[in-house]
This record gives structure tokens, sequence and C-alpha cells, in this order.
């Protein structure tokens, strides 16, 4: 193995930890990890050196004074969660001093917590649907404002009044519903409108940029299916080129003085042709051993960036098939799809190259793990229905 001089520390969050961890072993990069829970999958791995577990969860003190403590050699230090980055974002200052990692300037990544804010930032330098930053005091003048159907989102988790993610509206009734139950929420949501089509139209861009805001690596896909069904995360997507939707990205990140890693949502509305901006995540995605897979190595280029080595951007490998088995058999049962359709979808992608959520040839134990568990947690939900 090519001698490395600068391990990287995993801030492992999920499958965005366990896909950042097989990505950077395919570059023979030294890996240790950091996680807050022991259910989580990356503790299954047997690619990463060393494995520590925050004893008190998700804890400022706890994490920075164990990064501290950890000043043996040179390290990169690499986030696949909101909280993570927040966390680098406040201790950015002291870690500094012994680490490498690559962040949004300023304060901006925490900018994108707050919708109302986050619209604001990028609507001149991207496509936005028609959005309503400020509810009106009644559902009348909302309706005037932005046509059914439309979806209200909470500002930010912490600024969250309705208890869910988000509240898709299809009536005036049901419009009016949400003004009698939510009367002190108002202020703490925004709206937009629902663009309507398949998931098919959804894309999303992974992407790094490097500290003068260039764009040096980008992978689009197409989802097929989300969990929960049409408004939820990717659990079946297919690698696809998407110039336009990059062109929109470039724009976004020279306008923002962007710096680091992104996660970019579109939805292409048919009504005008157009790729519209969803969202932007300040972090590796979700799918990042996807991006890998197909040559696009997303989690390598946020740590070349980080040590200021030159990174060579490779070609994207189009029409092969990201899958999170039981997230995805979950969402279409959800949704009402019948088995002769799933069969016949599963059946029409068999031949292509797959990547899946948890398992990998070169590390399949995380995924017999997860295949345990979820095979538990349906016998228990089949068992107490029974009962």
């Amino acid at each position: 193995m090519k001698k490395i001089t600068s391990k990287a520390i995993i801030l492992a969050a999920g499958p965005n930890g366990l896909g950042a961890v097989r990505s950077l072993y395919k570059e023979n990069v030294p890996v240790d990890i950091i996680v807050a829970s022991q259910l989580e999958s990356v503790l299954n791995s047997r690619l990463p050196i060393r494995k520590t577990c925050l004893k008190n969860g998700l804890d400022n003190d706890e994490l920075l004074a164990l990064l501290l403590s950890q000043k043996d050699e040179s390290k990169v230090l690499i986030p696949t969660s909101d909280w993570f980055v927040n966390f680098l974002v406040r201790n950015k200052a002291v870690l500094e001093e012994n680490y490498r990692f690559v962040l949004p300037a300023g304060d901006l990544s925490s900018h994108f917590i707050d919708k109302k804010v986050e619209v604001e930032l990028v609507k001149n330098f991207t496509v936005l649907p028609k959005t309503i930053i400020e509810l009106p005091e009644n559902p009348e003048q909302l309706s005037a404002k932005l046509s059914l159907p439309m979806i209200i989102k909470p500002r930010s988790n912490e600024l969250n009044r309705l208890g869910c993610k988000n509240i898709v509206i299809q009536t005036i009734s049901e419009l009016n519903l949400f003004y009698q139950q939510f009367p002190q929420a108002l202020s703490f949501c925004i709206a937009q409108e629902v663009i309507e089509g398949d998931d098919e139209n959804l894309w999303v861009c992974n992407c790094v940029f490097d500290y003068e805001s260039n764009l040096v690596n980008a992978f689009t896909f197409q989802r097929l299916q989300l969990t929960p069904p049409h408004y939820g995360v990717t659990c079946y997507a297919k690698s696809q080129s998407n110039t336009e939707v990059i062109e929109q990205v470039k724009a976004l990140g020279k306008g923002l003085n962007y710096v680091g890693p992104a996660m970019v949502e579109f939805k292409f509305d048919v009504r005008d042709g157009k790729y519209k901006y969803i969202e932007v995540n300040p972090r590796l995605g979700l799918c990042n051993y996807f991006d890998t897979s197909c040559g696009k190595n997303n989690v390598y280029a946020t740590y070349c960036v980080a040590i200021g080595k030159p990174f060579i951007e490779q070609p994207q490998k189009n029409n092969r098939m990201f899958l999170s088995l039981y997230e995805d058999l979950y969402s279409r049962y959800r949704d009402g799809q019948k088995p002769i359709k799933i069969l016949s979808n599963y059946f029409s992608n068999v031949i292509k190259h797959h990547t899946f959520m948890y398992f990998a040839w070169c590390d399949p134990w995380p995924a017999l793990v997860m295949f345990y568990r979820q095979s538990k947690q349906i016998f228990s939900s089949i068992l107490n229905k029974v009962k």
C-alpha cells in the first residue's frame, strides 16, 4: 500500500459515513471513525483502523476533547451529517491547529439550515419554484399568492412547530385546516409550489468546490424512488450525466463563494422545461459511495481539497443503479404499488451494475448486520399485528 501521510477521521453518521469510509479505502487512505451510536452500521466495517463511539451521543464537549487528545499525526476531518458539519463550524478556530478540513466560508453552512435565509441566498444564482418565505395571516391571502398544490416546510429543525418534515396541501379545505391547526407556526414556515410529476423528475448533484469556488468534481443522478414516497430520501436511482443541472450548480457555487462538498437537489418542471432548485445540503450526500462506484469519488475530492492535493476529475459512468432494498420495498408498499409492478421494475434493470446502500463485496459485514436488524423489525411488526 502506498504511504499516505494524512490519515482521515470520518465523523460518521448512517450510510453517509459507511460510504465515506469505503470511498477513501479505494484510494488507500487510512481511516479512523468516530460515531455517536453503537447502532451505526460502519462499526461493523472491516475497513477503519480505529473505531470510537462517543459515550454521550452527539455531545460537543466530549467530541472536542476526544479530537484534541489525538495529536499524534496529521489528520483530515470529514463530517457526514449536518450535526457534524455544525460541530466543525462551532469549533473551527480550536480544531484547525491540529486538523485539516474543508467547510463553506464563514457561517454559510449554517445559513442553509434556515430555509427562509437559504431562499434569499440562492435566488439570484439558480431557478427556484415559486416560494413564499413569510406566510400571510390567513389562507385566502396565501392561496392568492401561491396556487395549489403547495408544500409547507418548517424553516429548520430547530424552528419546527409542525411535528413533521413538511405538509402537502392539495385543496382549499386542507389549507384552511392547516391555518386552524398551526396559527402559531406561520412565522416558522415557508410555502412553495409543488412541481408536479413523477419521482423520475428529481435530480441530485453531489459535488465538491475548491477554495476558489471552482467545481472540481460533480456527479449527477436521477431519482427513481424516495422513502417516504415522493418527499423523502433516495432509495432507488440511476446515474445519468446532466449538464443543465451541473451548470446551475457551477453558478450557485461561484455566486455563494462556496467551498467543500455539497448535495444539491433539483426537480424538472415539465411546464417550462426547467430544472428547479429544491435545496442544498452542505456536506457529503447520502449516496456518496454511489458517486465513487460511478467514477466520481467526491469523498476523495474533499480529502484532496483539504490537504491541498490536486484532484483529477474522471468521466462519469452512466446507467448504473443505486438501491437501498429494504427502504425501497417499504416505500413502494407505502405508495400502494403492486408486487408485479415492483418486480417488473427491478427486472428491467437487473443486468445493470448496482451499488447498494449497505452491501459491498470489499466490506460485506455491515449489510449482513443490517439485514438481521431489518428482518427482526419486520418479524416484530408482523407479530404485533397478529397479536
